[in-house]
């Protein structure tokens, strides 16, 4: 009789832990394809903000006389940097 009850809790456990492996399982397949979109959604408003800046580095450059040395001083940056951020607004891909 104790041995039969044993037998009886452990498959009932049995059959619980394979059903909370497959809500484990489902559970996880949603929060992955969740974090998949917050990524995607991440990374578009990354590089819509990085648009931003480099409108306004071409707008600082569109100053009659700006040269890339003086927005660069202007912006605390390098030449390089703001040389980058002009292609970067020309070309937003």
């Amino acid at each position: 009789m104790v041995g039969n009850a044993f037998l009886e809790a452990s498959a009932d456990a049995a059959t619980q832990l394979q059903t909370a492996q497959r809500k484990h399982a489902s559970l996880r397949a949603k929060a992955d394809a969740r974090l998949r979109t917050a990524q995607d959604r991440h990374r578009i408003e990354v590089a819509d903000a990085a648009l931003v800046e480099a409108a306004g580095w071409r707008l600082l450059l569109e100053v009659p006389g700006m040269t890339v040395s003086t927005a660069a001083r202007i912006g605390g940056t390098s030449e390089s940097t703001v040389s980058r951020w002009l292609a970067r607004a020309k070309d937003p891909s």
